[in-house]
Parts: C-alpha cells; structure tokens; sequence
C-alpha cells in the first residue's frame, strides 16, 4: 500500500501530529514525578513485590523526551516516514496500556496524556477513539509515497 495525496496534506499532516507529541511531552518533562505516578497507576510495569519501581521510573523520565524528539521530527519532516512509523507504536502501545487498564477495571483518573495534574481526561472510550485517529494519521505518514499516476507498489 502506498499514499497518494498531495504532499501539502502529509506536511500538514505531520505538523498536527507533531505538535500533539510536543504538547503532550512538555508537561511531563516538567514534572517526571507526578508523571511516574500516572504510570504506577496503570499498574503495568509496576512498582509491586515482582517489578521494582526503577523500570516504571526510567519509563516515566525516558517516554516524554522520545515523545518531544518524535514531535520535533513530524514537525519539521525530518524522517518523516521514520516518525510516523515511532508515532504508531507509540500509540499502540497507548492504546493497549488504555484498554488494559479499562479490562482490569482500573479506575485511571487521568491518562497522564497531555497533563500530570488532576484535571488530565480520563481513561475511556473516549481516549481510544482520539488516540486511534491519531494511529491512522501516524500510519498514513509511515506509508511509502509514489508519484502520481505510477503503478502501485507491491
């Protein structure tokens, strides 16, 4: 599969979902403690008795600044099928720690995305609707480009 659309769309494209990376990284990266509190309560990489807090800590300090790498990158187009691909398995991996937490009945007050302060959104349907816009969006700038009028690629 490969895209079609003019190339204006993909910038634009890249520019909207790059500066929702960028937005989402900053307040994390003022507050990596409130932000490791969010992680701890998706009770995903710990910390409990069989996981110690370091691997939910490294996380909650490391995410945010590959998230602000991953938007300057969307942004000015630099590896833009490269970011795009990084952008997916992000959310991916977002979506599967949302639904996760949503099967095991974990009452996340907020998902940590855009704020580490109360008044973040919750984990819902909600959140998996907007963050699955947002992997469609990632897919289609990962997708290889063609010329117009070539054949398509196999």
């Amino acid at each position: 599969m490969s895209r079609t659309l003019p190339a204006v769309f993909y910038r634009i494209l890249g520019i909207g979902l790059g500066a929702i990376f960028l937005w989402a990284a900053y307040p994390k990266i003022q507050e990596p403690r409130e932000f490791a509190r969010i992680v701890y309560h998706y009770r995903i990489l710990g910390p409990n008795q069989q996981v110690p807090p370091v691997l939910a800590n490294t996380f909650a300090v490391t995410l945010p600044w590959v998230e602000a790498v991953l938007g300057v990158l969307l942004v000015s187009g630099l590896w833009r099928r490269e970011a795009g691909l990084l952008a997916a398995l992000l959310l991916v991996m977002f979506l599967m720690a949302v639904g996760w937490a949503l099967a095991h009945h974990i009452d996340v007050e907020h998902c940590g995305c855009f704020s580490v302060s109360g008044e973040g959104r919750p984990a819902g349907v909600g959140l998996l609707v907007g963050d699955s816009l947002m992997l469609a969006a990632a897919v289609l700038l990962a997708l290889p480009a063609r010329a117009k009028g070539a054949p398509p690629s196999s």
